[in-house]
């Protein structure tokens, strides 16, 4: 997805948010660095994920933060296997699996909401249904028996992720992740697996290594210098953000909670709307 004008505030308002959650009571030095950095480079930015990168980057080196989020991911997974243990799917279930994916999204860990309003959001975003749901059309593509990397997002989503990935591979598609290396916000990384079970799901697990290389146009050229995919699975915002707009090696299938207006468009659909979007 190509970095636009409505991408600035969506940045300073991850830049607020993380600097609160940190307790940064004057923020305004550190705000100034980060908006005369992206003045400076945002027309030769290729994407939203970027300038986030790039702000989080400053953010942490003036707070000193390494894993600032980490008590909120543990938290928001905790949510994420009470709300499964409530609402189990049957194993074969893929369409509803991918709805609880794709509502997952909703999770925000770092923004200390109530646990109840969490779960509260959550149920809606999944009563709602699917706005769109190319998932069919996309698992017709992907040969029987191949291979699909799930490239993950925030904690507490992955909690329905895996759940996906389960059913996947019990119909017989083999699955690889790839998670950040190094703590992203509140991304899922390689630190993480233990705690997740994700071992369970999957026949391998990558991670981005330290220059999150997923940001870098030749990525997929690189990976597929060790491995051939038949299909993507690319789950949330930045994700989307980074990759919509690249023609990728073999089917991509975007999953996400269209948060913003340029995400929504991209999928036809309503602002705040459930989405798997089959990339064509």
């Amino acid at each position: 997805m190509k970095i636009s004008s409505e991408c600035a505030p969506c940045v300073y308002l991850q830049l607020m948010r993380t600097l609160d959650h940190q307790n940064i009571a004057d923020q305004r030095a550190i705000a100034a660095e980060v908006m005369t950095v992206l003045s400076d480079e945002w027309q030769y930015l290729d994407n939203p994920g970027l300038a986030l990168n790039m702000m989080y980057k400053i953010a942490n080196e003036n707070t000193g933060a390494t894993n600032a989020y980490a008590e909120d991911k543990r938290r928001a997974n905790r949510l994420g296997e009470h709300y499964w243990q409530e609402h189990p799917l049957e194993l074969r279930d893929i369409p509803n699996r991918i709805l609880y994916a794709a509502a997952g999204n909703v999770i925000d860990a770092g923004l200390a909401t109530p646990t109840d309003q969490i779960l509260q959001q959550l149920h809606d975003a999944i009563t709602e249904g699917m706005a769109r749901d190319d998932s069919e059309r996309f698992l017709e593509q992907v040969p029987a028996y191949g291979t699909i990397l799930y490239l993950t997002d925030n904690a507490g989503e992955i909690i329905f992720d895996r759940e996906l990935m389960r059913s996947l591979g019990h119909q017989g598609w083999r699955i690889h992740i790839l998670v950040r290396h190094q703590p992203f916000l509140n991304d899922v990384t390689l630190d993480d697996i233990p705690s997740l079970h994700l071992e369970e799901v999957c026949d391998d697990i990558l991670d981005l290594g330290h220059d999150f290389a997923l940001w870098h146009p030749d990525f997929f050229d690189m990976l597929s210098l060790t491995h051939h995919y038949d299909g993507f699975i690319i789950k949330g915002i930045a994700n989307l953000e980074v990759l919509s707009h690249r023609m990728l090696p073999s089917p991509a299938l975007f999953v996400y909670r269209a948060k913003c207006p340029p995400s929504s468009r991209l999928a036809g659909v309503k602002w705040n709307e459930n989405v798997a979007w089959l990339q064509e």
